[in-house]
C-alpha cells in the first residue's frame, strides 16, 4: 500500500510541477551615438591673423603660426624704429622655416645689426627681447643700456617692457652655439649644449653644429640683468617654444654678404 501511494504521488508531482515559461531572447537595438560639436562663439579670435589664433594653431598642430608680428610701438625710439626713414623693418629669421638649430639662427641674424626677438611658448605666451648690439657669434657678452625684455599681457593686457638694470652690464650674450641670450640667465633661447669659455671648451667646439642649441628649448631665471617688475614675466625655469622670429633693419646687410664684383683680372675670383 505504501509503495503504491509513493508511486501515485510521484506521478502527480511530475504532472503538475511548475515549468517556467520560455522567454525569447531579445537583443536591444544598437544605440546610435550622437556627437555634438561646439563651435566657438567668436571664430575671429582663432583666426591665423590674431595672436590667440597663432597660439591655438601652434598648440593644436592645426597650422603653423603665419607670423608673430612685432607688438605695436614696442620699437619706438630704438635704433630700428619702423617710423624712422632709414629703417625697413624685416623678418630675417623664422625658426619653423629657417631651422631650429643655433647654427641656423646665426646664419640668418649675424651681422644684421639691432634686432627684436619674438618667441611663442607651447603654453601660448608671447615674449622676447630687444638686442641693440646684434649678433656676430663672438662667444662674448656685451653691455648696453638700450636692451630690454618684453611680454604680452602687461598691466592692462598690453605689452610690458622690462628694462635692463642700471649700467647694462652683461645685457646680451653672443654664443656661436646658442640662440638669443639676454643676461646670464634672464632669458636664454636655445642654450648651448656645452659650456662656453672664451671661445673654446675642447676639440668639438670647432664644429659649432656639435654643440649647437635647439631653439625649441628655453630657460629663464629673470631678475639678474633685467627688471621684470612685479612678477608678470610669463616663463620661468625650463620651457618649450613653438616659434621664434627675429626682426632687423633690412637696410643693413651682413658684412660677408657684400655686392663686391671682382674685375676680370682678379686672381682670387
Amino acid at each position: 500500500t505504501s509503495l503504491l501511494f509513493l508511486c501515485t504521488a510521484t506521478t502527480i508531482w511530475k504532472t503538475h510541477a511548475f515549468v517556467p515559461p520560455t522567454v525569447p531572447s531579445q537583443t536591444p537595438p544598437p544605440h546610435k551615438h550622437r556627437t555634438k560639436y561646439l563651435q566657438p562663439k567668436n571664430t575671429a579670435l582663432l583666426s591665423s591673423s590674431s595672436p590667440l589664433g597663432d597660439a591655438f594653431a601652434a598648440l593644436t598642430g592645426s597650422a603653423k603660426p603665419k607670423s608673430l608680428e612685432p607688438p605695436s610701438g614696442i620699437l619706438s625710439g630704438t635704433s630700428i624704429d619702423p617710423e624712422s626713414s632709414n629703417v625697413d623693418l624685416q623678418r630675417v629669421y623664422k625658426a619653423s622655416e629657417d631651422g631650429w638649430s643655433a647654427v641656423d639662427f646665426h646664419r640668418c641674424v649675424d651681422g644684421r645689426g639691432s634686432a627684436l626677438v619674438i618667441a611663442l611658448s607651447r603654453s601660448g605666451k608671447r615674449f622676447g627681447g630687444f638686442n641693440p648690439l646684434g649678433w656676430m657669434s663672438t662667444d662674448d657678452y656685451g653691455s648696453t643700456n638700450a636692451a630690454f625684455l618684453w611680454y604680452d599681457g602687461g598691466g592692462k593686457g598690453g605689452v610690458e617692457k622690462c628694462p635692463v638694470l642700471a649700467g647694462g652690464n652683461a645685457a646680451v650674450f653672443d654664443y656661436a652655439t646658442g640662440g638669443p641670450c639676454f643676461g646670464s640667465s634672464d632669458l636664454i633661447i636655445g642654450p648651448p649644449q656645452a659650456a662656453v669659455m672664451g671661445g673654446f671648451t675642447g676639440p668639438d667646439m670647432m664644429d659649432t653644429s656639435v654643440n649647437a642649441g635647439d631653439l625649441r628649448e628655453g630657460t629663464s631665471s629673470p631678475g639678474v640683468a633685467y627688471d621684470i617688475g612685479s612678477g608678470g614675466w610669463p616663463v620661468r625655469g625650463n620651457f618649450r617654444i613653438v616659434e621664434v622670429e627675429v626682426y632687423c633693419n633690412g637696410n643693413i646687410q651682413p658684412s660677408g654678404d657684400s655686392s663686391f664684383s671682382a674685375p676680370g683680372w682678379w686672381p682670387f675670383g
